[in-house]
């Protein structure tokens, strides 16, 4: 019984977490220039991997669009042929957002 209203009080009590934030987006380049270092993440959240600077950690997502993904496939496709004489493709916009 004691169990039942420990638990009861745990539920009762106020959540410790703060409101999140809000913060503009950084692409990955923007970030390594200012010397921010790339590090592993799980692949919850659909995070690609994280970048930190000492306290501040962003964690960046690949933020493609289809129409350029299909571009850059035709590419290197016709390159492997031996058939591509150009080899401009879009970038690969990787968006990287503030963590709290």
């Amino acid at each position: 019984m004691i169990r039942i209203g420990c638990i009861l009080a745990l539920c009762a009590a106020p959540a410790l977490a703060s409101e999140a934030g809000k913060s503009d987006f950084v692409y990955v380049s923007d970030l390594a220039a200012q010397g921010f270092e790339p590090f592993a993440t799980s692949s919850t959240g659909g995070a690609t991997f994280g970048m930190q600077k000492g306290a501040d950690l962003y964690l960046c997502f690949i933020a493609d669009n289809m129409t350029d993904s299909a571009i850059r496939q035709q590419a290197l496709v016709a390159e492997l042929n031996g058939e591509n004489p150009d080899r401009t493709v879009p970038n690969i916009p990787v968006a990287c957002v503030l963590t709290q």
